[in-house]
């Protein structure tokens, strides 16, 4: 939260969702908003999954550029500036960048952290052709104009949820442009997490083939094997 709020553009609002958390995240984020008015707290009573959680932050927001932030992700301070400028440069829907994939034992603060790990680094557009090959767009990384693409609802494949979403924007309103300077930090998953479920994954990668792209099966295996091997690759530190 704090590396959103330390953001280099000033203007703009942080929905937490705390999707029925048992801590005290929901009490974290309370005091934060009392300390800062663009923090606002969106509680769910029970937990509902990723898709579900975003969505509810998607119903709340105000801002015309939508952004997404895990709670064990974090961003670099330009990571919206670089973004809008590449968005009102290209007219892109949907803009995404390279990032730093971190240990999950990495700890520091918005303030003194030192990117490290290794860079995944993104192609500098990418169609709908391209990312039914894989997803090519990390969550933490992306941002969607919603002047460009209306309202957005993120699908709910377990496993696939964001990939879905930038299927369906990249079909109907135009390919998807990157920042290829890394902006962000994601976390390298640990067990239990939701991304840690391979097989469920795969699962979601051929719903969404199939159910929702209406790709044929024999097609739709093909890219599913080169799903499989691009998310092997992108699984090593």
């Amino acid at each position: 939260m704090t590396s959103i709020l330390r953001q280099s553009i000033r203007d703009l609002e942080l929905v937490v969702v705390d999707d029925g958390s048992s801590d005290d995240s929901a009490a974290i984020a309370e005091r934060l908003a009392q300390e800062d008015g663009r923090v606002r707290l969106v509680r769910r009573a029970e937990s509902g999954g990723p898709a579900a959680a975003r969505n509810s932050g998607i119903a709340t927001a105000k801002g015309r550029y939508l952004a997404f932030c895990d709670a064990d992700d974090m961003w670099l301070p330009h990571k919206l500036e670089r973004q809008i400028a590449c968005a009102e440069r290209t007219g892109a829907p949907l803009i995404y960048s390279s990032y730093h994939r971190i240990a999950p034992d990495y700890h520091a603060s918005a303030a003194d952290f030192e990117p490290e790990g290794r860079v995944v680094s993104v192609p500098a557009k990418l169609t709908h052709n391209d990312l039914l090959a894989g997803n090519r767009i990390g969550n933490l990384t992306a941002m969607v104009d919603l002047k460009a693409t209306g309202h957005v609802t993120m699908p709910n494949y377990q496993g696939a949820e964001d990939w879905a979403l930038w299927l369906a924007i990249t079909r109907e309103h135009g390919a998807a442009h990157g920042v290829q300077e890394p902006l962000a930090l994601y976390r390298a998953e640990q067990d239990g997490s939701h991304s840690a479920d391979r097989l469920r994954a795969i699962r979601a990668v051929w719903r969404v083939l199939r159910e929702q792209e209406g790709v044929p099966r024999l097609k739709a295996a093909w890219y599913l094997g080169r799903s499989s091997v691009a998310a092997l690759k992108k699984s090593t530190i």
